[in-house]
């Protein structure tokens, strides 16, 4: 009886000291709740502003950016200045292939061949018909056939000649048809020009302007070529030929040759036309493309940035003229617009981080 209730005694003292060994562990695994410390909603503290933040106000995405963050993205900045320019108008372009220059050119020096040897021909057919011509008049040394077989032959050559002439003409008239006096006489003559072109140095392009403009050719336009810098070319002459695709007036330009100018490549080709206007010039390294539309971030405040659309119908030496939506002193992104805008697509994506206005 007695070792029963000690045993009953102990289990009892043993199970007393378990909780209060678990009661000891779980107040020194708790500390006071700090206040300071609750988190908002986006995972951070009341205390500590978030590197990077999106609002919105009157439906523009404002983007906003500590000093920090600016460093890490190598954010620079271009103030914008007033500048007066002449709007430029936009044109198709289209490179030509010169491939019937080279079956002309052959042709031609076959035609002045043939002239050539009938010349000759013909000196020497006119001497010996003269010389047989003396000797009939002198006591009929020679027969009347002799001197009319010399005569028949003489005139053969000089028929050769003329239609020689006449297609040669043709041809001349043909190569003025088809490409305009400037090249139809460097083809003639057989010049560096056309030399330069058949080796593919220059290239010709046809240039259309709309029959309602009233715009005379430039003298040089400026070739836009997508992922590369621009490229000048020169007026050479009228174009008799039209852009079946395109009514309008054509013009022959040449331009430098390069890999990507093959023939049938078509361009657009700019050039000044109009009053002069005033606007600012955007740098083309604070331009980014998105869904087939240009832009640019504005700097709003110190730490604050807007994504403005602008018009790249006016391109410049450097950049895009544009006349509205930007203004002189502004400034913007000409350095990391690209990382701006991938930061605004993951803040647009995963809430911003910021509030709506």
């Amino acid at each position: 009886m007695n070792h029963n209730a000690k045993t009953k005694s102990g289990g009892s003292s043993s199970t007393l000291i378990a909780v209060l060994i678990v009661l000891a562990c779980l107040g020194a695994c708790q500390k006071p709740i700090d206040h300071d410390d609750v988190k908002k909603p986006g995972g951070a503290s009341a205390a500590t502003p978030l590197p990077a933040k999106i609002s919105f106000e009157n439906g523009q995405a404002i983007l906003t950016l500590d000093q920090q963050t600016q460093s890490r993205m190598g954010i620079e900045f271009a103030t914008l200045a007033a500048v007066v320019a002449r709007p430029q108008v936009a044109v198709p372009a289209v490179v030509l292939s010169v491939q019937d220059l080279t079956t002309f050119r052959n042709s031609y020096i076959v035609t002045q061949a043939q002239i050539e040897k009938s010349r000759v021909n013909i000196d020497v057919a006119r001497k010996e018909y003269a010389r047989l011509k003396m000797l009939f008049d002198n006591n009929r040394n020679i027969s009347e056939k002799t001197l009319e077989s010399a005569g028949g032959r003489l005139r053969t050559l000089q028929v050769d000649e003329r239609a020689a002439e006449q297609q040669s003409n043709l041809q001349i008239s043909i190569a003025q048809q088809r490409w305009g006096n400037v090249v139809a006489k460097w083809t003639i003559d057989g010049s560096p020009e056309l030399d330069r072109l058949l080796g593919r140095r220059k290239v010709l392009l046809q240039v259309t302007l709309p029959f309602e403009w009233k715009y005379n050719a430039p003298r040089n336009i400026s070739l836009e070529i997508p992922g590369s810098a621009r490229v000048e070319a020169v007026f050479l002459s009228p174009y008799p030929q039209v852009d079946p695709r395109i009514q309008g007036r054509s013009f022959l330009y040449e331009a430098p040759g390069r890999q990507d100018f093959s023939p049938g490549v078509n361009l657009l080709a700019h050039f000044e036309a109009g009053k002069p206007v005033r606007g600012v010039t955007i740098p083309a390294s604070a331009v980014i493309w998105s869904e087939g539309k240009a832009w640019t971030y504005l700097q709003t405040a110190p730490n604050q940035f807007s994504r403005r659309a602008l018009a790249t119908d006016f391109p410049v030496d450097g950049g895009y003229f544009v006349r509205a939506g930007f203004s002189a002193r502004s400034k913007v992104v000409s350095n990391g617009a690209q990382s701006l805008f991938s930061e605004e697509s993951v803040l647009q994506g995963y809430g911003g981080g910021g509030d709506e206005n």
